[in-house]
């Protein structure tokens, strides 16, 4: 067996492609791109940014986060991370009646 082929590997899965472009220059042109055209979703950062260095040909609001509200409003509130798919369970804290609650036998003076 070969030194190269005995070498331990990795178990885990390389991560995708995409994960570069999320270097901080990419991060700050995206902050630059939204402090100069603050509403507008389908600016060209090319005329907006032009006055900087490496503006990428892809779109930067790929790197802007994803909405929580966009999922929630799903019937099967659901996101997929790597191929996993995780459901998101919301729970209405003020629709919890106090009833289903255990009740303390503790007594605090008043």
């Amino acid at each position: 067996m070969d030194d190269e082929e005995a070498e331990l590997r990795n178990p885990f899965p390389s991560p995708p492609s995409h994960y570069t472009k999320y270097a901080s220059h990419n991060l700050r042109l995206l902050a630059l791109l939204r402090e100069r055209a603050p509403d507008q979703s389908d600016v060209n950062q090319h005329q907006v940014l032009s006055d900087q260095s490496d503006v990428p040909d892809w779109p930067l609001t790929q790197l802007e986060k994803p909405r929580v509200d966009w999922i929630l409003e799903e019937p099967d509130a659901y996101y997929d991370v790597f191929g996993d798919r995780w459901f998101v369970r919301v729970l209405d804290l003020y629709s919890t009646s106090s009833a289903n609650l255990p009740r303390s036998k503790k007594k605090y003076p008043r």
